[in-house]
């Protein structure tokens, strides 16, 4: 028997999975501007 394939499913996790990389992309970004903020503030 094969196993049924439910497109529901692998759409939650693509959705999940986007997600995530979403998350970390914004992290990244606040990151940087943090970075760039603080740069600024003790470069001077």
């Amino acid at each position: 028997m094969t196993a049924s394939h439910d497109p529901r499913h692998d759409l939650d996790a693509r959705r999940k999975a986007a997600r995530r990389t979403a998350v970390w992309v914004a992290l990244i970004a606040v990151g940087v501007y943090v970075a760039f903020l603080l740069s600024g503030v003790f470069g001077q």
